[in-house]
Formats: structure tokens, C-alpha cells, sequence
């Protein structure tokens, strides 16, 4: 309790002659607090400070701050035990954490153009179920800025981004800066760096010297730190993505219409216009690109598939139980029998997927049947809506269902996806089923969008060994008009002149 406080509860008590409780309940405090500050009729008197063990030190702790700007708590322990302070660090941290830290200063540093770029990574969200990690690179000069999405940090990624980022600059700069990434440092010893193996080699390949920040000194790239606000603030927040590739769509309109033809803050001028000064003093590019695929070696099951970040990957049946090379980039995974690409797929973002080309399959349909069936039926299955619900409808029927498969394989592989699915949900709405309807509702389309004929030589992607014609036959097509038109009046009927 303060004297204030206690001379008050003094002054309700004996000049405004309220109740104990009253004051207690006015003032917040206790019953028990207003008695016993009452049976005192003076305040006691403050008893003296209590000595610390680090009274006799403050002034050489004070001076060990001054001279040396930063040192620890447990240099300084070292430094007063010396002159006998007895004490251990509790205290002294206690003391320390009462002075105020001093404002950090630094200073802005011009560089020349094309001489420094700075690169690093940033958090943006997600798309759907999948991450998204922005690659930045800012030049350091022009303030111009490039900017990348990719599901992930790993090395093929960083590589790629850095290829992509010097083809749209077309050239290198001389000297770029990065804090600790795992892709181009594996280590630090005190101020001997280990660095990334395959990463050094990408720098020497485009004559650009890595250059790195020190631990905990964000402010050392401060230009990239920047430019990843600005993204998030002025690009991500408010808009909406389907995918990578939309989001890297847009954010390559961003750069081109907003980002890079703005006013810098810093400069006062148009990045894209400093770079028209920077861009003749970059490194000029190799006449070709450094291989920034991963490479992994895999070996192929029983089954001819290779997994690959949890996603499994075909091989032709012949490769299957084999030792192979595995190579992928951000879009693609390349599959070689030592020097000799045996497959090629498109990677898949999402975990836990089969990505199979049924050509590798071929032989062994040919010769287990009963099989193709299965394979070409999960074919169909796996084409999205509306297919699984008309191959559910299919089978209700009393048409010989392994023969309707076969056929809707041919038209796959004459009409393609698309076309094939449209005529699905057509059949569907009017619960005509079998590769005839499809067939007609194809060609009937087909017409109405006065579209090429389809070429009469048909290479297979699924089993050229099932497909025994490369045409269809036309049959009249009145019939379908007036299915995919019910709502459409006869011409010649009563309601024509």
C-alpha cells in the first residue's frame, strides 16, 4: 500500500465518517486491508534498499557495454569475476535486461549496375492442397524483380528458378546474395563455408560469384526481404488461384504491368527503366543451359513402376526389376536405361499418384486379354466426371460390357478426352447407352461446329493391337440432331408458315 492510499482510507474513515465496509468496497480492497491500515497512525517510514552482490561492479559492467558494443552476459560474468564479484549470472542478466538496447544502424550501400542480384525464398500459402513457395530475385541496382511459384524448397526447383530468372534477364549478374538456404550452403565453421556441391557448379557454369549473408542478419539482403512483402501485400492478398500454373500466369502479368513499371520507392524511377541501363553490363548466357534436373537413381518393381516423392512412375514392361536413372525438372520426369530414355512423363504435384503411359503396356495386353479389360477400364474411370457415372449405367445394361470398353477406347483414341466426355454426359441425360450413342453424339457435334474430319490413319497411345479400323462408321445422323435437340420445333410442323 502507498501513502496515498492509506491517507485516503484516513480521510473517508474519520471526515466523511463511512463504514469500513464501504471504503472497502469503494476502494476495492479487502475489509481486512482497511482495518489494518487504519490501526496505523502514522505510515511506516520505507526501509532501506537492499544491497545487491553487483553494486560494486555496475560501473565496470557499464563500461564493458560501452567499449564493446554487444558483448554477452557470460563475457561480462567472466570479466567482474575476475575483479572478485561473487555472484552468478542471474542476477547480472536481471541488471542487463534493464538497459534499453541501442537502435541498430546501418548503411545504405549503392551498387553498380549488374553487379549484385539477391535471391531467396518466401512462404505463399497454398492452392488447394498444395504449397506454394515464391522464388525471389531482386537486381540490386534497378530494383528489378523476378518471381517464381513452385510446390517446394529442393535443389531442382532453386536451380530452375535461377534458369528461368537469367533467361527472362537474359544474362547473369555478377555477384548474388544469399542468406543460409540448405540448397547452396551445407555447413558454416566459423567463416569457412561449406558449400552445396551441385550449386557451386551452377554458379561456376554462369560465371556468378554466391555471395552470403552473415547468421541472423536479414538485413544484409535487405532488398529481397523488402521485395517478398510487397508480393505478399501487393500481389497474393485479395486474389484467388486454381494452380501453379495460374498463379505463375498471373503473377507474370503482375510483374510485366505493375511490379517493374511502378515507381521505386527507393530509386524514384521505373525499374524496367534502370534495367534498360543494366541489362547490356550482365554476364551473357552459355549457348546452353545447364542440366538443373534431379537426378536419382531407382530401380523398377515387378509391376514396371519407379517411385519418385511418393508418386509411382511406368516404364515399359520390358524395363521392369531393372536398375534405371531417374531425371526430373519441374514439369517432367525423364526415365533412362543408362544413356537411353526409355520413358517420359508429366510429374505430378500430388502425393501418392500413379502416372502410367499405356503404351508401356502394350505387349502385355496383347497377351493377357482378360487384363486389357482391367487396364482399359481403369482408363475410362480415371477421365473424371461424368465418366465413372455412365461406366456405372453401362454395366447396368445387357450390352457385353468388356466389348463396349474396348470400343470407347477407340473413340479415346479417335476423338480424344474431351470430345468423349461431353458425349458421355449427353448419353447420360437421355439414358442412351453404348458405343454406338457415343459414337453419333461425337459425330453429330462434331458437325454442328463444322469441324475437320477425322484423319483416317490413327496411331494408338493405349493398344494399337485392339483398334482393327482407323474409321467410324456414319450412320444418320437426323436421329441424333433430334436427340441432342428435343426442345427444338420441327420446321415443317403446324407452329411454320
Amino acid at each position: 500500500m502507498n501513502p496515498e492510499t492509506w491517507g485516503h482510507i484516513h480521510y473517508l474513515f474519520t471526515v466523511e465518517k463511512l463504514p469500513k465496509r464501504v471504503i472497502a468496497r469503494s476502494l476495492g480492497l479487502s475489509p481486512k486491508t482497511i482495518r489494518r491500515a487504519l490501526k496505523k497512525t502514522t505510515f511506516p517510514a520505507p526501509g532501506k534498499p537492499r544491497v545487491s552482490k553487483l553494486d560494486l561492479f555496475k560501473d565496470k559492467i557499464q563500461a564493458l557495454r560501452f567499449d564493446y558494443p554487444g558483448i554477452s552476459g557470460v563475457r561480462i560474468l567472466e570479466e567482474i569475476r575476475k575483479l572478485g564479484y561473487p555472484g552468478g549470472i542471474s542476477i547480472l542478466r536481471e541488471h542487463l535486461a534493464t538497459f534499453p538496447n541501442p537502435p541498430r544502424v546501418f548503411l545504405h550501400i549503392r551498387t553498380a549496375p549488374a553487379e549484385e542480384a539477391q535471391v531467396d525464398w518466401s512462404f505463399a500459402g497454398t492452392v488447394g492442397s498444395q504449397k506454394m513457395m515464391a522464388f525471389l530475385l531482386v537486381l540490386s541496382y534497378s530494383g528489378l524483380l523476378f518471381v517464381r511459384f513452385f510446390p517446394a524448397q529442393s535443389l531442382e526447383y532453386f536451380l530452375t528458378a535461377h534458369l528461368q530468372a537469367f533467361h527472362s534477364l537474359q544474362g547473369v549478374p555478377k555477384k548474388i546474395r544469399y542468406d543460409n538456404l540448405k540448397s547452396v550452403v551445407l555447413g558454416r565453421f566459423g567463416k569457412a563455408v561449406q558449400f552445396n556441391p551441385r550449386f557451386l557448379d551452377f554458379a561456376r557454369f554462369y560465371s556468378f560469384d554466391p555471395s552470403l549473408c552473415n547468421p541472423k542478419a536479414p538485413h544484409e539482403k535487405g532488398r529481397v526481404e523488402r521485395a517478398a512483402r510487397y508480393l505478399k501485400n501487393n500481389f497474393l492478398t485479395g486474389r484467388s488461384f486454381v494452380s501453379l500454373t495460374d498463379v505463375n500466369q498471373q503473377v507474370a502479368l503482375w510483374l510485366s504491368q505493375v511490379a517493374n513499371c511502378r515507381i521505386h520507392g527507393s530509386t524514384r524511377q521505373k525499374p524496367v527503366e534502370r534495367f534498360g541501363e543494366e541489362q547490356p553490363l550482365l554476364t551473357p548466357l552459355p549457348p546452353q543451359d545447364y542440366d538443373t534436373r534431379l537426378i536419382v537413381p531407382v530401380k523398377s518393381t515387378s509391376q514396371a513402376l519407379v517411385t519418385f516423392q511418393t508418386n509411382r512412375y511406368s516404364v515399359p514392361a520390358t524395363y521392369a526389376l531393372r536398375s534405371l536413372t531417374l531425371k526430373a525438372d519441374d514439369q517432367t520426369v525423364y526415365l533412362y536405361d543408362q544413356e537411353h530414355r526409355i520413358a517420359q512423363h508429366p510429374r505430378s504435384p500430388l502425393k501418392y499418384q500413379t502416372v502410367e503411359d499405356p503404351r508401356h503396356r502394350q505387349k502385355l495386353l496383347t497377351s493377357r486379354p482378360h487384363g486389357a479389360y482391367f487396364k482399359h477400364r481403369d482408363l475410362i474411370l480415371g477421365l473424371g466426371q461424368p465418366a465413372p457415372a455412365y461406366f456405372q449405367a453401362l454395366a447396368r445394361t445387357q450390352l457385353h460390357l468388356p466389348g463396349q470398353v474396348k470400343k470407347i477406347i477407340r473413340l479415346l483414341e479417335l476423338f480424344g478426352k474431351t470430345e468423349v466426355l461431353a458425349a458421355m454426359d449427353q448419353a447420360l441425360r437421355h439414358n442412351a447407352f453404348g458405343q454406338d450413342y457415343l459414337n453419333n453424339i461425337i459425330l453429330a457435334n462434331r458437325r454442328k461446329r463444322s469441324a475437320p474430319p477425322i484423319s483416317g490413319i490413327l496411331a494408338s497411345k493405349v493398344n494399337p493391337e485392339l483398334i482393327r479400323s482407323t474409321w467410324v462408321e456414319e450412320r444418320d445422323p437426323a436421329t441424333y440432331d433430334q436427340l441432342l435437340n428435343p426442345e427444338k420445333e420441327d420446321p415443317d410442323g403446324p407452329g411454320n408458315d
